[in-house]
């Protein structure tokens, strides 16, 4: 009732349209106020309809009157419209959440009930209210405990299967706290099972998340139309015998687990309905979630984006974010680099959840990839880039990273991202990096590409110059990637988001290797607050870079006659090897 003591004179006006109402509507044969046990105001009503009592309570929620008033049934199981929520549920009337007028009464309220059940019970001719509900599907599913999830793959194979049709499936289901999610993950298309293509491999397979497989059919039939109600496994076992599908009954009388869909002659008629027989039977429909309309979500250039293939050194808290929005964005191929595992301590600011600690960052955040999208290449190395490492391990990690589109370093260690450089360098590949500032006030994101910034160690080079000519620093770099670092940088989530976010963006701009780019600049310093240089929040710094080039020849001196000698000497060695095994082999 706090509302009343908020506008007493709200409440004074309510009690008076009450009042008129009682003197003005024979209908209206009972009306009082009480406080109910939790100190909400309610007003109990009798409403006399063709003859019949209907007992109702109105509630005036806290918040009233800029939110809406309710009437419902002061029998819990009271059922008594067809515009009402569930058994006992609200009555959903001419003003409600949607278009509520906070000048409309608890007297309005109670003229619109009247209204609509006076008319709806109507013992000389009911007529049917015309409903304005416009409900989403979440709307829709949300008290539904089971649930089927249609992909546009699928419903491309239900729409094109022929009429009286048994198609076999393979289905998965996902188990949750309160629902079970099913979808279909293979089809029969010939003598073979038809991937669906659009569906992760990280729920197709046997992990990283567990999926109930089962098996299924569909069966398709003019007859399945209109929606069937069965409550049993006897009553569904005769609907689909009298469409003709004898077989399918045979499947039904044996014991174990399937799901049988039925559609007519539109996909979106379709049911399922999961069928269980043990020593009990079980039947268990569930809601149909169909795939949304379908609208180009991303640029034209996205289609460049899944045979990119992009390596990352350092799984932290930035690398993390940058795997899996990259993965969003489009990027299908990675290279995972990083030997740390995911501790506890790292939850507070990392992309992966308690269900990955005790993991190896790298191979958590594969997993976590194979959930986001379809059709990934993922491979990992578990090896400390400029660490103690065997030389062989090392060159081969370095030499992975040279088959790869672009580079990112998100470890903030100058001795990997000298290593990464030099990859970069050798091997003419972009390269971008980032770093969070210590107390997360801020943070970097630079980028080198071949041929038009100066290389990757110019321009660090040109950016430490910067900083001497700027006030002193209060900060360190983030360290997550050292085993024995400073003291851990204190940083929110939403701070390392930030730049994760932006060196994303950066690294997109890099991959698509936009011509203009989007960055006119090859580094930013971006403020999440006011402290150091920034100003205010999201104040953001550019630094123009310059310095040597990425070709390492242009600064030696040498003759062809000298590359000459070299290759003769090449080819000496070659020439000697080749003998060598030829001997052997005879």
């Amino acid at each position: 009732m706090n509302w009343a003591l908020r506008d007493p004179v709200r409440f004074l006006r309510e009690q008076d349209e009450f009042e008129k109402l009682l003197k003005e509507e024979q209908w209206l044969r009972g009306l009082t106020w009480r406080v109910d046990p939790t100190l909400m105001l309610e007003v109990e009503i009798d409403l006399d309809i063709h003859g019949s009592s209907y007992p109702a309570r109105l509630t005036y929620p806290d918040l009233f009157p800029e939110t809406p008033a309710y009437i419902r049934p002061r029998d819990p199981t009271g059922s008594w419209s067809a515009h009402q929520y569930g058994s006992g549920g609200v009555l959903c009337l001419e003003w409600r959440a949607d278009n509520w007028d906070s000048r409309i009464t608890g007297a309005d309220l109670v003229r619109s009930a009247y209204r609509l059940l006076s008319t709806e019970r109507n013992p000389h001719g009911p007529a049917e209210v015309p409903s304005v509900h416009e409900l989403t599907q979440g709307q829709e599913v949300r008290t539904s405990e089971h649930r089927f999830v249609c992909t546009p793959d699928f419903m491309s194979m239900v729409g094109s299967a022929t009429n009286q049709s048994t198609t076999r499936l393979h289905t998965r289901t996902i188990l949750h706290k309160k629902t079970s999610i099913g979808f279909v993950s293979r089809f029969e298309q010939g003598d073979s099972m038809q991937e669906i293509a659009e569906l992760p491999k990280g729920v197709t397979s046997s992990g990283p998340l567990f999926t109930w497989r089962r098996d299924g059919n569909l069966l398709k039939n003019e007859t399945f139309d209109l929606p069937i109600s069965v409550s049993s496994v006897d009553e569904l076992a005769a609907v689909i015998e009298a469409a003709g599908f004898l077989d399918t009954v045979l499947l039904l009388k044996k014991s174990g687990d399937r799901l049988v869909l039925l559609v007519g002659r539109e996909p979106e008629s379709l049911q399922v309905f999961a069928v269980s027989i043990d020593e009990n039977q079980a039947l268990q429909e569930y809601s149909v979630i169909l795939p949304e309309q379908f609208f180009q979500r991303l640029h034209a250039e996205h289609q460049q984006l899944p045979e990119i293939r992009v390596g990352i050194v350092g799984l932290g808290s930035l690398g993390s974010k940058i795997a899996v929005s990259l993965a969003r964005s489009g990027i299908r191929k990675f290279l995972l680099i990083d030997d740390d595992v995911l501790t506890p301590g790292n939850l507070c600011r990392h992309e992966l959840s308690w269900a990955a600690v005790g993991m190896h960052k790298a191979e958590a955040v594969r997993e976590a990839l194979t959930l986001v999208a379809p059709a990934m290449e993922i491979d990992v190395r578990l090896h400390r880039v400029a660490g103690q490492e065997s030389a062989l391990g090392a060159a081969t990690a370095l030499k992975d990273l040279t088959s790869c589109d672009l580079l990112i370093d998100a470890t903030a260690n100058p001795e990997v991202f000298l290593r990464l450089s030099s990859v970069a360098r050798v091997s003419r590949r972009p390269m971008c990096w980032g770093e969070v500032f210590a107390g997360g006030f801020g943070g970097l994101i630079a980028r080198a590409r071949p041929h038009i910034d100066p290389h990757p160690a110019a321009v660090r080079a040109a950016i430490l110059r910067h900083l001497e000519t700027l006030p002193a620093a209060p900060f360190q770099r983030e360290q997550d990637y050292n085993v024995r670092g400073p003291e851990p940088a204190i940083a929110y989530d939403g701070e390392v988001t930030e730049i994760a976010a932006a060196l994303t963006r950066l690294a997109l701009d890099l991959a698509l290797k936009r011509n203009p780019s989007a960055f006119p600049h090859s580094v930013y310093l971006i403020g999440l607050r006011k402290e150091w240089i920034f100003s205010q929040p999201f104040d953001t710094y550019p630094i123009d870079v310059a310095g040597e080039g990425w070709d390492p020849a242009a600064t030696q001196l040498f003759t062809d006659e000298d590359r000459a000698k070299v290759i003769k000497l090449l080819l000496h060695i070659a020439a000697e090897e080749h003998d060598v095994n030829a001997g052997a082999s005879t």
